[in-house]
């Protein structure tokens, strides 16, 4: 027998409820066909207009702790962001104002005030990048053709999943080359101030732990994942005075970009939760320090609504 469409008794709140939690990283004023997963602003006003009116959108902490108590509310759900972007600050977190909404941003503190993802590098380099052969010069690492633009989305996808999974100072030092390469192209004021993560934390938005320098944890030794954790618990903490109680993991797939000795530290740190990349929702017996989440692509009301009773057939815990 297959997987039912939905459940409808997930989203009606108390012991049985599952909990969505939705999964941003950025949002763009126009459309970037190198970034086509990152939505527009428009299309975020939609999306949060709908939950305002069909979901009761609540603090992660908050929601957590009543999905395992069994209260969750009816068609409960939450908000986070990862990375810690300017343009969180700058168009997300007004229009969760403008609907009334609150959220948590995940932040790698070691990225604020000017620090560079090695994503956006990247995504820079295929951009500005000629037409013809780009070899980045790593031995693993194949060679990408560039044409159009439907090459270089293609070689994106490509060069992204090689590199994302090198050694830390080899990536490091892969970014280095090619930021200096970029010259006037080279991407600049991306991420966010300390100013802005202690604005969003009067605003009443929650600040979460994402690590220092957002190093995907699986591929450093015991030491320095704790050191990631710790300190980047401590910086928010002296950022916003206050406690930092939700941690997401870079990358965030269970059992590949962390593991069981990295959820123990998690825990370790004084985190009270954390949230994964695994797709889907949440319920009652869930993992604490791994709850899933997913991407919200829709663009209308109606499409938003369908895909939360659609994720409802897809539940972790009580035997999934």
């Amino acid at each position: 027998m297959g997987r039912p469409f939905f459940s409808l008794p997930r989203l009606a709140g108390g012991e049985r409820a599952a909990l969505p939690v939705l999964m941003y990283h950025r949002v763009f004023h126009e459309f970037d066909p190198l970034q086509a997963d990152i939505h527009t602003a428009r299309t975020m006003d939609t999306q949060f207009r709908t939950l305002a009116r069909w979901f009761k959108v609540l603090p992660l902490d908050e929601a957590v702790s009543l999905l395992g108590e069994g209260r969750l509310p009816p068609r409960a759900a939450c908000i986070t962001f990862d990375d810690g972007y300017r343009d969180n600050h700058d168009l997300a977190m007004p229009l969760l104002q403008k609907h009334g909404l609150t959220a948590t941003f995940y932040v790698a503190s070691g990225l604020l005030n000017g620090g560079v993802m090695f994503h956006d590098t990247l995504i820079e380099t295929v951009r500005h990048a000629p037409t013809g052969p780009l070899d980045l010069g790593l031995r693993d690492v194949p060679k990408v053709t560039l044409s159009d633009m439907p090459s270089r989305v293609a070689a994106l996808e490509t060069l992204v999943q090689q590199i994302k999974y090198l050694d830390p100072d080899e990536r490091e030092g892969l970014s280095e080359r090619l930021l200096a390469a970029l010259g006037k192209h080279a991407p600049r004021h991306l991420m966010m101030d300390d100013a802005h993560v202690r604005a969003m934390a009067r605003a009443g938005m929650s600040m979460g732990g994402h690590t220092s320098q957002h190093h995907i944890l699986a591929r450093l030794d015991d030491t320095s994942a704790w050191e990631e954790i710790r300190s980047n618990a401590d910086t928010l903490s002296n950022l916003t005075d206050q406690r930092v109680t939700s941690f997401a993991y870079p990358n965030g797939k269970p059992g590949t970009d962390y593991g069981p000795a990295h959820v123990d530290m998690v825990r370790r740190a004084g985190f009270l939760n954390a949230v994964s990349t695994r797709t889907g929702m949440g319920t009652r017996t869930a993992p604490r320090f791994e709850l899933p989440r997913f991407v919200l692509n829709e663009t209308s009301a109606a499409g938003v609504v369908m895909r939360m009773l659609r994720m409802t057939a897809y539940t972790v815990g009580e035997g999934d």
